[in-house]
C-alpha cells in the first residue's frame, strides 16, 4: 500500500511538472530560450557525434554520463550567450539602423506623433517638478513607480527582441551546421523536410512575424512620457490657454 502511494505520489508529481512546463510555454520569451538552448544543443551533438537530436539513439545515452562533453557544452552555451550573442545582436541591430536609414522614405513606416496629450495626462517631468516644488511625497511615489513600470517595460521589449534574434540566429546556424557535417539531421532541417511542400510558406510566415517583432523592439519611437494627473493636466491647460491669448 505505501509502495502503491508512492508511486500515486510520484505520477501526480510528474503530472504537475508536466502542466507547468505546458503553462510556461506559453510565455514568449521563456520559449524563446528554450528554443536556443534544444538548438545548442543540437549542435553540439552534431559537432561530437556527427548527428542531431533528431537521429537520437539508444547509444547516445552515454553522452549524458560523460561529466566533461556535459561541462564543456554548458560552458560553451554560457560563453555564447553572455559574450558572443549580444555583439552578434549589436552588430545586427546597427546593421539594421543602416540599412533602414539608405531606404527610400516610401518604404518606411514614420512614425507621427501628435503633440496633443490625452486628457488628464500631464509630462512626466512636470509631476516630478511639482512634486519636488511642493515636497508631496504621494507625487513623488507616484512619479519613480511611473519611472520604474517604464523601465521594466523598456527592458522587456528589447528582450523580447533579443531573444527573437537569437533564436532566428540560432535556427539558421543550426541548418548551416547539419549541410556542413556530413550524414547529421539537424532539428531545422527535420522540420523542413517533415513540412515539405509548406515549408517555404511556413519559413516566409516566421520571417514575417519575427520581422514584425523586431520592428516594434527595435526601431519604434518611444510613447510619450505622460502620468495620469487630472488636478495637473487642467493646471497647465488653463496655463496654455492663457499664454496663447496673450500672444
Amino acid at each position: 500500500m505505501a509502495k502503491e502511494g508512492a508511486n500515486q505520489t510520484s505520477g501526480a508529481s510528474s503530472i504537475e511538472k508536466g502542466l507547468g512546463v505546458l503553462e510556461r510555454a506559453w510565455d514568449a520569451q521563456w520559449a524563446l530560450r528554450l528554443i536556443c538552448v534544444v538548438l545548442f544543443f543540437d549542435m553540439a551533438m552534431m559537432l561530437h557525434a556527427r548527428r542531431g537530436l533528431w537521429q537520437w539513439s539508444v547509444e547516445d545515452k552515454a553522452l549524458l554520463s560523460n561529466v566533461g562533453w556535459i561541462a564543456l557544452t554548458l560552458v560553451a552555451f554560457s560563453f555564447l550567450a553572455a559574450i558572443v550573442t549580444p555583439a552578434l545582436l549589436l552588430l545586427l541591430r546597427q546593421v539594421s539602423f543602416i540599412v533602414l536609414e539608405r531606404l527610400p522614405a516610401f518604404l518606411t513606416v514614420s512614425d507621427d506623433r501628435t503633440n496633443q496629450r490625452p486628457l488628464g495626462y500631464v509630462p512626466a517631468r512636470a509631476l516630478r517638478d511639482l512634486a519636488l516644488h511642493e515636497k508631496d511625497d504621494f507625487l513623488l511615489r507616484m512619479y519613480e513607480a511611473h519611472e520604474r513600470d517604464k523601465k521594466a517595460g523598456r527592458q522587456s521589449r528589447e528582450r523580447a527582441g533579443e531573444l527573437t534574434a537569437a533564436a532566428l540566429l540560432a535556427a539558421l546556424a543550426d541548418w548551416l551546421l547539419a549541410h556542413w557535417i556530413p550524414g547529421s539531421v539537424g532539428l531545422i532541417g527535420a522540420i523542413i523536410e517533415a513540412l515539405a511542400g509548406w515549408a517555404s510558406v511556413a519559413t516566409a510566415a516566421i520571417l514575417l512575424c519575427a520581422g514584425v517583432i523586431l520592428k516594434w523592439t527595435w526601431f519604434s519611437a518611444d510613447a510619450p512620457d505622460l502620468i495620469y494627473y487630472p488636478p495637473l493636466d487642467r493646471e497647465l491647460r488653463d496655463k496654455e490657454r492663457k499664454d496663447g491669448g496673450m500672444l
